[in-house]
This record gives C-alpha cells, structure tokens and sequence, in this order.
C-alpha cells in the first residue's frame, strides 16, 4: 500500500510540474514584447518605390508588342527571366502587407494632388483611410490575393495563368483607386461587367 501511495504521489507531482510549466510558458509567451514597427515611407513612397515598379515587372512579363517589323510575343524565357518577374510578384506581395500597417500617413506634409480635381489631396484620402480602416484593409488584401496568384503562376511558369491574373491585379489596384483616389469619377454602366469589380461596396 505504501508503494502504491508513493506511486500516485509521483505522479501527482508530474502532472502538477508539467501544468505549471505550461502556464509559465504561456504567461511568458503572452507578456513577450511586441515588435515596435516604425512606418516612416508614406503610402504614396510604397506605391512609386515598391508596388507600381514591381506590379510593371509582372504585367510586363507577359506581352504582345505590334511593330512595323510584325508582333512580337514576348515572355520569360529562361529560368533568370522567371526569377526576375517572381522577385516582381514577391514585392507587391509584401507591398501591400506594408500598406496595412497601421500609422502609415497617406503623403508628406507638403506634397499635394498632382492632378486637383480629379484626385482627391491627401490629407483627405488619409481621413477617408482612417474613417474604415477595415475596408482599406480588404481592398489591400485583393491585391495580395491577386498578387498570390500571380506568383503561383510564375512559379508554375504558367503564362496563359499569368496574363488572366495579370488583368485581376489591375482591377485590384482600380479597386482602391476609384474608392480612395478619385472616388468622383464617373462609374462604367451598371450592365458594364466591370461595374461589380470597380464598386467593392456593392
């Protein structure tokens, strides 16, 4: 009997060491500092640095170009070539996780709408991003969904896939435009096929 009572104390002991043990790792865990992210590019360095240069990468890969001396099919055509469009792809990819990240300012303090009128300035857009930040957000994430795609596709070398998703990142990237941009522009028809891609509200 006394084996048997010094049995279950050792074991009592082991399942009270190991529950202790987690929780202590657990509180660790939950109290471990955070990383410190410090924005300092605007939205508007992120998009002529990163995403628009790269997004060209990708949409360039792909094309027909008409000369007078006939068309020219133009595509990756060795394993460097794809390399470059996937490095292309990997920069939207995570440009638009950095448009996310909250405290980011829209523009410098002195630069204004290159085009007044049309774009809206971007103090304005800032306070529209701020108004539902839950929707800047999900149409970021088209992007990355789209941008996604595009790099599966670059890694399968699939160029037909490329050139469908191709035309989708651009809608991704209009999508936010006509929302935050030049939200006042008129809108295609409603019987427009494009007319549900251009609206993400609706």
């Amino acid at each position: 009997m006394r084996k048997s009572l010094l049995l279950g104390l050792t074991l009592l002991l082991v399942v009270l060491s190991v529950v202790f043990g987690s929780a202590c790792r657990g509180q660790q865990q939950a109290s471990a500092p955070q990383p410190e992210y410090a924005p300092t590019a605007t939205i508007k360095d992120i998009m002529d640095a990163i995403i628009d240069p790269s997004a060209d990468v990708v949409w360039e890969s792909v094309q027909t170009v008409v000369t007078p001396a006939g068309t020219d099919e133009r595509m990756p055509k060795n394993d460097e070539e794809w390399a470059a469009v996937r490095r292309g792809a990997i920069r939207v990819v995570e440009g638009t996780n950095l448009l996310m990240m909250p405290g980011r300012h829209v523009a410098r303090p002195h630069e204004k709408s290159e085009t007044p009128g049309v774009e809206l300035e971007p103090e304005v857009i800032e306070v529209n991003i701020n108004k539902d930040r839950a929707q800047w957000n999900k149409l970021a994430k088209g992007l990355y969904e789209t941008s996604m795609e595009a790099l599966k596709a670059i890694e399968a070398k699939d160029v037909n896939a490329l050139i469908d998703i191709g035309g989708r990142m651009d809608t991704s990237c209009e999508n936010c435009h006509m929302a935050y941009w030049y939200p006042n522009q008129p809108l295609p028809p409603a019987d427009d096929p494009r007319f549900k891609t251009l609206t993400p509200n609706k």
